[in-house]
């Protein structure tokens, strides 16, 4: 059923109370008793095109980057390259001619991002006061906490030394204290890293992994006044459904409702979701043949109306009409978290920190997106002495006509080489040998 919805705060109707003090699965309708009911196939292009992969890149060069963090509000960072860092793959699906330089730009010259986080992300600045507001209120883990009541000195003459002699990294402190720590092998890097967390200190620039910190003051200004307690839960809690998209029951548990990041306690959750729905900024949707009820941010419930009607928001139209696949990156948002079988019935487990024996696919698998579909995975490597591009193996899904998958795996792989900056693509274990052949086609000579 479609219904208009403007934007105006509606008062949504709760069918089911607490009873007895006990939370229930929550339920809200809009008035006249309508709720929004899609397919599995709107709510998987809703998803992805709210992440900017479907139905294809919409962005270009710079400026076209700093519009994708507008819009998809946080990739997560990895150290380890394989193709290329987790976060630079998540750019390039998105982004016509991206270049990690082109991040480089806005990270440490326009500072239109920043990267915060126990686990690393990168955020757009328009969230920092945000985040800010969450560490004011919720504060650091109860270990930190213990090992700076155990260090305050080194604390102190950290944040003194940065303060006198400006950006500095840890290996500023080459002659300071060892220590074992999983953070810094001295006990000032620890100190560097405790004060990043507090945000009195940010990332200034990076040589090669090398970060150097400056007094937050002198890369953004003066922090804003934090956000009072409960407006920071409910603005975090908007954040995390834009960059998820939708809030189901895999989604839910990454709303954040104490200290240690993730929600620990589904009571808390429920109640949040609850307040946010009561107040018209979160709206029900349930997807035809599952159970239950999810969430989508009130404001996005005319792009779902929009898909569901079968056409496609006027600001999603794709740069090229061309089919291009798409090599999802590790900790993509759309596929990770378990979201690869909720979204697409597919299952998907980076297995890079598995032991060798207990790895179903490989070291270093990647899904392949085409359109809206996961299509299979392959396992890309890079030779660096020989500068070869291989498809080391590859995966199909039953059902999946091969024919339609060659040229825009090829196209997908030539991005790959040109970044690299590849020689050669050679494949292995791709598929049938009539695929095979077909593919080593179509792909750059």
């Amino acid at each position: 059923m479609q219904f208009h919805l403007g934007t105006e705060q509606r008062p949504l109707r709760r069918l089911n109370p607490p009873q007895n003090g006990k939370h229930h699965e929550l339920r809200f309708l809009l008035p006249g008793n309508r709720m929004l009911k899609v397919t599995p196939q709107v709510r998987r292009r809703f998803v992805l095109g709210r992440q900017g992969l479907w139905p294809g890149r919409r962005w270009r060069g710079l400026a076209g980057l700093e519009q994708a963090f507008e819009t998809v509000r946080a990739v997560q960072v990895d150290p380890l390259a394989v193709i290329g860092h987790s976060h630079d793959l998540v750019l390039e699906s998105r982004v016509e001619g991206y270049r990690p330089e082109h991040l480089e730009t806005l990270l440490y010259r326009r500072r239109a991002v920043f990267e915060y986080g126990g686990t690393l992300f990168l955020y757009p600045r328009d969230t920092l006061r945000l985040h800010w507001s969450w560490v004011h209120h919720a504060g650091v883990s109860d270990n930190m906490q213990r090992w700076e009541a155990e260090n305050p000195t080194v604390m102190k003459a950290v944040r003194e030394k940065i303060r006198r002699s400006g950006p500095l990294s840890s290996s500023a402190f080459l002659d300071g204290t060892k220590v074992d720590h999983y953070r810094s092998s001295r006990l000032e890097g620890v100190a560097l890293h405790h004060l990043w967390r507090w945000m009195e200190i940010m990332v200034h620039h990076r040589e090669s992994n090398l970060k150097y910190y400056d007094l937050t003051s002198r890369i953004f200004g003066r922090l804003p006044t934090p956000y009072g307690l409960e407006e920071t839960h409910e603005r975090m809690a908007l954040e995390r459904t834009a960059w998820l998209g939708w809030l189901g029951k895999y989604e839910a548990p990454y709303l954040r409702t104490g200290p240690e990041g993730r929600g620990s306690q589904r009571a808390e959750r429920i109640a949040l979701v609850d307040r946010l729905a009561r107040k018209g900024l979160l709206a029900p949707v349930e997807v035809e043949g599952e159970r239950g009820v999810s969430y989508v941010r009130t404001e996005d419930l005319p792009v779902l109306e929009t898909l569901s009607a079968g056409n496609l928001p006027p600001s999603w139209k794709p740069l090229s009409e061309e089919s291009e696949a798409v090599l999802l990156a590790p900790l993509e948002v759309v596929s990770s978290r378990n979201r690869s079988r909720s979204l697409f019935g597919f299952e998907y487990v980076w297995e890079v920190y598995k032991p060798a024996h207990l790895r179903r696919w490989g070291y270093y698998v990647l899904p392949v997106l085409l359109g809206d579909r996961l299509v299979g995975r392959i396992e890309p490597q890079y030779a660096s002495a020989t500068k070869e591009l291989r498809v080391a193996k590859a995966w199909w899904e039953l059902g999946v006509d091969l024919d339609e998958v060659a040229e825009p795996l090829a196209r997908a792989l030539a991005r790959v080489q040109q970044r690299m900056g590849a020689r050669r693509i050679v494949l292995g274990r791709v598929g049938p040998p009539a695929f095979k052949t077909r593919l080593s086609r179509v792909l750059p000579k």
